[in-house]
């Protein structure tokens, strides 16, 4: 039974002074340089092909517990940060009341921001946890600023925890939530439409989604192509009214009240506004597989906090002041790694392909884990959909196995957006057995 939420009813919307009620601010009649979204979407054929010889190998068992490999000792993941900047709404994560709650249309006078419109294909993450009491609605919205009519259409997956409930004890998470629902989905290539192409007017805003939440937590993806630079926001209601979203939007002192967490230098944050990128792409690396008994580790979504050189987040380039500065956590950014497994030798080699957390311990914290879908596929045959998990218990989670004969290389591919309640810093474990 398909249990997604229905796509609402679209609504164009004028910003004419009967509309923006209060101390609105109206939106700027001037055209703003906007990033653009398409010509930085990274594809395989324009990534730099790199190698890992096999004396890069360490030989032996990997030694922190799981068996993990020590991050210290982790080789930072081929390719880099790419594609679209990312708008994020993840702050305040857990809102009390109505308001909005981000914004990239201007500097607000109470948690500051900046004027920063986007254009072509690009995504936009949300996260947020309804402590109200009472069923809300999350409106995603975004207005024209320009001169010119622009068209928008979104598609996408949002998830509820009422639709997809989340199982609190760790030893069971695996495969639960919204966060896995919405991971799933861009794995498997299940996204939707949430708006399909409407004209948006100059100084006329557009509903992109709205999800009602009946229960605590949304997470969702949209993946936001429009014509022309447009500002994005994102708003809580009561009601489910597009307009009075509209008015929260354009008003400084509407923004919702909740636990507004900054960055500080002994604290990540929580993100909110625009990021600079939105995927990491390896383009193709060729490994050279050691020895049986030898193992390998690469880094993959790490902080600069935890090992500078290791550092897979990017600044953001229009966040709230009062938020993160960089995306410590990456959620909602997509991975694509490409490993084509080698066997020079003239023996035949099997590699253990596994994912694994740099997070362990002897109890486990929900927090702590990473819960999500991925898709792999092997010599280019159809994708597989798998689930990553990893609690600090039990850090292990095995990807497959690959058998390589004297001379041959097999092509491992793995796809996945890193899910919202995942702890930053996890790594791919390979051992030649």
């Amino acid at each position: 039974m398909d249990n997604r939420p229905t796509p609402s009813r679209r609504r164009l919307l004028s910003l004419t002074p009967a509309l923006l009620v209060g101390a609105a601010l109206p939106l700027g009649a001037t055209t703003a340089r906007a990033a653009t979204g398409n010509s930085r979407r990274p594809t395989p054929s324009t990534m730099t092909n790199t190698s890992i010889g096999a004396g890069s190998w360490t030989t032996g068992t990997p030694t922190s517990p799981g068996p993990t490999v020590p991050r210290e000792q982790l080789l930072q993941l081929p390719g880099g940060p790419s594609g679209a900047e990312m708008f994020v709404s993840n702050n305040p994560e857990s809102f009390t009341g109505p308001g909005w709650l981000a914004q990239c249309g201007r500097t607000t006078t109470n948690r500051g921001g900046a004027s920063h419109p986007l254009t072509g294909t690009f995504p936009v993450y949300v996260y947020h946890q309804n402590s109200t009491g009472g069923t809300v609605y999350l409106h995603v919205l975004a207005s024209n600023p320009g001169s010119s009519a622009v068209t928008v259409q979104a598609t996408g997956a949002i998830w509820t925890n009422s639709q997809k409930p989340l199982v609190q004890d760790p030893a069971q998470r695996a495969g639960t939530g919204p966060c896995y629902a919405t991971s799933q989905d861009f794995a498997a290539g299940t996204t939707r439409p949430y708006l399909s192409p409407t004209t948006v007017n100059p100084g006329t805003m557009v509903e992109v989604a709205k999800v009602a939440m009946t229960s605590s937590i949304v997470d969702g993806l949209l993946d936001v192509t429009t014509t022309g630079g447009v500002y994005v926001y994102t708003a809580v209601t009561t009601t489910g009214s597009t307009a009075t979203a509209i008015n929260y939007t354009q008003n400084d002192s509407q923004a919702a009240p909740g636990d507004i967490i900054g960055q500080t230098d002994t604290t990540y944050g929580r993100e909110a506004g625009v990021y600079a990128a939105s995927r990491w792409d390896t383009g193709v690396c060729d490994i050279d597989v050691a020895p049986a008994g030898s193992y390998l580790g690469l880094a993959v979504n790490t902080t600069q906090r935890q090992v500078a050189a290791l550092d897979q987040t990017v600044p953001a380039t229009a966040a709230l002041s009062d938020s993160s500065q960089r995306s410590w956590g990456n959620y909602g950014m997509r991975y694509a790694i490409r490993t084509r497994l080698t066997n020079s030798s003239a023996q035949t080699r099997t590699v253990v392909l596994t994912f694994a957390s740099n997070v362990t311990g002897t109890t486990d914290v929900p927090g702590d884990t990473w819960n999500g879908a991925a898709a792999v596929s092997v010599n280019g045959g159809s994708p597989q959909i798998i689930t990553l998990y990893v609690r600090p218990t039990v850090p292990r989670c095995e990807i497959g196995r690959y058998t390589l004969p004297a001379g041959s290389s097999t092509l491992v591919e793995l796809d996945f957006e890193v899910p919202g309640l995942i702890t930053a810093g996890s790594q791919l474990l390979l051992e030649s057995i």
